[in-house]
């Protein structure tokens, strides 16, 4: 049974203000914390394809600096509807640059870094058991297809922008027996074996060792440029663009999103050496010093 575009929407909807809410009670729990610490951390939001591999780059930045992390993973929609409510945080790393570009246009950012690009690809078992081969197997009615919300997730506001402008958007969405909300929850439908093909980032499948992907013509220009950039209402603006340098860095955070399988753009590489361990320390406020950390 395929599912209602209306009902869809209005659940897409719930959720999405459902998300707004969450995020903005994590927000509160942040300007609040309850800690005798005097150091604050640094807030991100951060899309849910960037997950795993921000989680690396989160983990070995703390060890070196000691500076904490918190990190707001969703949607990219979800992620920017809050941030343009709150205006709190320090750092916002969607998915695609159209949810920066809508963010400096209402100049909710200021300094934004290139890190890398991600393809659209359509996601299949291992063995393609489906022989999903071109756009029209996607249709099959023994094909069980899985799309992301164009309302919601960056690579669904990209395939329905490349598919529409080929007129191939809608013969898609009615076929799909859902719109997920995220990218990886597409993924984790076609690895559970609740579908059988989702359109997904290349760069998500990186950690799903039961998946593969398959290259459509249709989909040869749906390419997402991911970028981080500094919220300008930030409260520790050194801080904050000192990781997001960090994060741009080739011998740093590039290096983990190349072993992630993102595309990484040499000419982002700018070194973090201009801002060393020392006169971060002496910038805003000391830091508070993780367990383990030298």
């Amino acid at each position: 049974m395929r599912s209602n575009p209306l009902l869809i929407t209005m659940t897409g909807s719930l959720v999405l203000l459902a998300g707004i809410l969450a995020l903005l009670r994590f927000e509160d729990r942040l300007a609040n914390p309850g800690s005798t610490s005097s150091a604050r951390p640094l807030v991100m939001y951060c899309a849910a394809s960037n997950r795993d591999v921000m989680e690396e780059i989160r983990g070995v930045y703390q060890h070196e600096f000691g500076r904490q992390i918190e990190i707001q993973y969703g949607p990219s929609q979800t992620l920017l509807s809050s941030l343009e409510i709150s205006q709190t945080g320090d750092l916002f790393l969607p998915a695609d640059d159209s949810y920066l570009d809508i963010a400096r246009q209402k100049s909710l950012i200021g300094q934004v870094l290139p890190i890398a690009t991600m393809r659209a690809v359509v996601a299949v078992r291992l063995g393609n058991p489906k022989s999903v081969q071109d756009y029209s197997d996607l249709l099959r009615s023994d094909l069980r297809l899985v799309l992301a919300n164009p309302d919601t997730a960056a690579i669904g506001k990209l395939t329905h922008r490349i598919l529409s402008d080929q007129s191939k958007w809608n013969a898609a969405a009615a076929a799909a027996l859902a719109q997920r909300l995220t990218v990886t929850e597409v993924a984790n439908d076609v690895s559970v074996g609740a579908a059988d093909a989702g359109i997904v980032y290349d760069a998500v499948l990186h950690t799903y060792s039961d998946l593969t992907w398959i290259d459509l013509p249709e989909l040869a220009n749906a390419e997402s440029q991911v970028s981080i950039g500094v919220i300008a209402s930030s409260r520790q603006l050194e801080a904050a663009l000192h990781f997001a340098k960090y994060v741009v860095s080739s011998e740093h955070g590039l290096r983990h999103y190349r072993q992630h399988g993102f595309h990484v753009q040499e000419a982002a590489n700018i070194p973090i050496d201009s801002v060393s361990r020392s006169q971060h320390q002496l910038t805003s406020e000391p830091f508070n010093k993780p367990d383990g950390a030298l």
